[in-house]
């Protein structure tokens, strides 16, 4: 049996197709910029990443090549031959299935060392996440299955292509209407799991066994359907009641409006990585302590620009993380108003230089007005709200260039720059009070120069 298997392997489509794939994956990973990037320094996002190019892309295409494979032997007239030997339909089934399975784990492998590479060149901790890796493996051996299954039943030559064409729709379909239950019995995660979420591990672990169980399954029906090769017998009773009882309960999860299906909140930390400059301070998920110097020259900068002003935030804590006395920041969490003082600080990539988490800290800084309060119109900023030209005057204290609206908005904070520094400050104060309290700011300092 193996040396057939291995024969087949040799000979087969399927090789080059994974061939295909694993090159084009290699560089689909290989060539993301750090910078930009949403997964390059999050375990999370980096096994979610190659699970979802594994599956809609690889499965896609590995599974027209397990059709054409199939289709070999009534393609090339030689289904009376294939159909006399001993092993039934089945076997047979599960023969051209592994043979393009075993290849396509050979493409995820090297796709999945060059993301984890990736990753531990950036993030300071060695976590590899595996669940959605092995549900990727596993719902690409689905996908093959089919292609078997159809290239069997339907030996034409427009079937290889149909196959990869129906699998690709079915995910566009799918990413579309997210909410539909079917999806979750044909996953392709294409979720953003920052640190502050972990893979709902039991949920990913029971889709695992749905898709194995389903391929499984779905490998004895052209025996059980075609009366020239052996039935399956029995022994197909295994797979399909682990699939039926495996996807019953994929279809039977319920989980909160706000909450992902394949992702939970993950725990608090024991001890975030955080670091104090002056009166600011800002906390990270451990995970993301290779941020820390970063995050350390922001708070810097944003405690030389508020210096001694009041009614700003002055502590920030990455989304998720729970505030000493208050609710956790962002999804799941209250408000960071629970804490006062405290500040929700979204890291939305895994590397983030000194400027972006500037600016970003200093617009967690600013106060808030209350949710139900209207926006205040500042005429003379031009129309705009007031909290805009309080943002525009705390960027230009840090050196960072105000947001162009007009002149008449470029105006209005010159003319706040260039007040007196006592008198600038009590102006910010009072417009930071006044905007959490969702009243008027006080008029501008100073004249027009």
């Amino acid at each position: 049996m193996t040396r057939v298997l291995l024969h087949e392997m040799r000979r087969g489509e399927a090789g080059k197709v994974a061939l295909l794939s694993a090159v084009a994956g290699a560089w689909y990973l290989a060539s993301a910029d750090p910078a930009s990037s949403d997964w390059i320094g999050w375990w999370n996002q980096a096994s979610i990443k190659v699970q979802v190019f594994g599956v809609i892309v690889m499965g896609s295409l590995m599974s027209a090549a397990a059709a054409w494979s199939a289709s070999r032997s009534r393609r090339t007239r030689t289904a009376l031959w294939a159909d006399t030997t001993p092993r039934g339909g089945w076997p047979q089934a599960l023969l051209l299935w592994a043979a393009a399975w075993l290849w396509s784990l050979v493409a995820y492998a090297v796709m999945t060392a060059i993301a984890f590479q990736r990753t531990a060149a950036v993030s300071d901790v060695t976590e590899p996440v595996w669940s959605p890796l092995l549900l990727g493996a596993a719902m690409t051996g689905l996908q093959i299955a089919a292609g078997v299954a159809a290239g069997t039943l339907l030996p034409t030559r427009i079937t290889a292509p149909v196959m990869g064409l129906f699998w690709y729709a079915l995910f566009v379909v799918f990413a579309f209407v997210p909410e539909l239950p079917l999806a979750h019995l044909f996953p392709a995660i294409d979720e953003h799991l920052d640190t502050a979420y972990e893979p709902h591990t039991a949920r990913l672990l029971v889709a695992t066994a749905w898709c194995a169980a389903a391929a499984l399954t779905l490998l004895a029906v052209p025996a059980l359907v075609r009366r020239e090769a052996l039935s399956p017998g029995p022994l197909v009773v295994v797979p399909a009641l682990v699939a039926v009882v495996a996807g019953g309960t994929l279809l039977a999860f319920r989980t909160p409006e706000s909450h992902s299906y394949w992702a939970v909140p993950a725990d608090q930390p024991a001890r975030p990585a955080c670091v104090t400059e002056g009166r600011t301070k800002a906390c990270l998920w451990p995970d993301n302590r290779h941020l820390l110097p970063e995050v350390t020259t922001a708070a810097r900068t944003v405690d030389r620009a508020l210096g001694t002003l009041t009614g700003f935030h002055r502590s920030f804590y990455e989304t998720g993380l729970t505030p000493p006395g208050g609710a956790a920041n962002g999804p799941g969490g209250a408000s960071p108003a629970a804490s006062p003082g405290a500040a929700e600080l979204p890291v939305n990539r895994p590397v983030m230089d000194a400027r972006a988490m500037s600016e970003t800290m200093l617009d967690a800084a600013l106060p808030q007005p209350p949710a139900d309060c209207e926006p205040r119109v500042l005429q003379e900023s031009g129309g705009y709200p007031d909290t805009f030209l309080v943002q525009a005057v705390v960027h230009a204290r840090a050196d960072f260039p105000a947001p162009y609206y007009g002149d008449q908005f470029g105006a209005a904070v010159e003319r706040v720059l260039k007040a007196p520094a006592a008198e600038q400050d009590a102006w910010l104060s009072g417009a930071a009070r006044e905007i959490a309290a969702c009243r008027p700011v006080p008029p501008l300092p100073g004249a027009a120069r």
